[in-house]
């Protein structure tokens, strides 16, 4: 009797053990699936444009000036100083963070807002859409949203964020900038610290070209060569040309300038190389440039830099606006 029941305790442990090794393994194949799903359609949602429902057309004639901003909204976690991702409070005291970044960007008045870290659909911000909040809030219709690190595991663990451009003008296109790996391991993986680059219509026959960049912040010889390639790019368009973003890039004479290997930064070689215009200028700069970090800023790493088919009218660092760790910076440009 008892040699009975112990073949029957056996028998329930090995079917026990059976169905659950079979139940796990049944999760960790759907887990692969749907990780292998996400990197396979990646390029899909490279990049995605939003269009209003009954979009206008453009202005008969172009604006005599348009007015751009650029902010890293450090994925809606606040000013503090490396602070994780997942920090910044719950959803609502985000949610409140970023309506206060669209309410602020529509004060402004500004024309094309270029964003960086800017969650999509990422677990540590309750997988809210980050941009739609933005626009929404700051009254714009068209949205492009750029996706440099789509990844994760679904409903479990997303990481989907980027890089997003709002604008009242009309875009008609836009796309990744596909720029140099830090890593190819990680690109094959995650993503990669890739750019923007939307077709703008001023007018109904006037388009620019505005790039939208936030570079790799590991390596100034990385920044270096994706500097190198907006060049080459640069020179095969003959469309009016903004960069802008966070380049994590210092030019000499400033605090924390880097140079690569082979002697050369980022901001110089697009200036000096591309003709692209930058503010503050050589031997110009002062504390009320610094853009990062929003507290004791002592850097300038974010940039709006035109070429020279503008002339600057206006460049300033919006120090009132305390929503990242990052400060936002205004231009009000003007077609030569």
């Amino acid at each position: 009797m008892v040699h009975r029941k112990r073949s029957g305790i056996n028998r329930f442990v090995r079917t026990l053990f059976t169905r659950v090794f079979r139940l796990l393994l049944l999760i960790l194949l759907g887990l692969l699936v749907g990780f292998l799903r996400i990197t396979l359609t990646r390029d899909q949602r490279a990049a995605t444009l939003t269009l209003p429902e009954n979009p206008s057309p453009p202005p008969a004639t172009s604006p005599d000036t348009l007015r751009i901003l650029t902010y890293n909204i450090a994925h809606g976690r606040g000013p503090e100083l490396g602070a994780l991702n997942s920090d910044g409070g719950d959803y609502d005291v985000k949610y409140d963070r970023l309506v206060r970044i669209g309410q602020e960007i529509k004060n402004l008045g500004v024309d094309v807002v270029f964003l960086q870290e800017v969650d999509f659909n990422c677990w540590w911000s309750d997988n809210m859409d980050q941009a739609a909040i933005i626009a929404e809030a700051a009254g714009f219709d068209y949205v492009v949203r750029q996706r440099n690190i789509d990844s994760g595991l679904p409903l479990i663990r997303r990481y989907d964020f980027g890089n997003a451009l709002l604008s009242r003008l009309p875009v008609e296109d836009a796309r990744k900038f596909k720029l140099p790996p830090y890593s190819d391991l990680e690109v094959l993986f995650a993503g990669n610290h890739d750019g923007l680059l939307a077709k703008v219509n001023v007018s109904t026959d006037e388009q620019i070209l505005i790039l939208g960049l936030h570079l790799e912040v590991r390596s100034e010889d990385i920044r270096v060569s994706a500097a190198q390639q907006v060049i080459a790019f640069q020179r095969q368009h003959s469309q009016p040309m903004i960069i802008l973003g966070d380049l994590n890039s210092t030019p000499p004479g400033l605090p924390d300038s880097q140079i690569s290997q082979l002697g050369q930064n980022t901001v110089e070689l697009l200036e000096s190389f591309g003709g692209f215009q930058r503010r503050p200028t050589r031997g110009h700069a002062t504390h009320q440039h610094f853009t990062f970090p929003t507290e004791a800023p002592r850097r300038i790493i974010d940039w709006i830099m035109p070429d020279r088919n503008w002339r600057i009218q206006e460049y300033r660092v919006i120090h009132g606006m305390q929503e990242s760790d990052h400060l936002p910076v205004l231009s009000t440009i003007r077609r030569r």
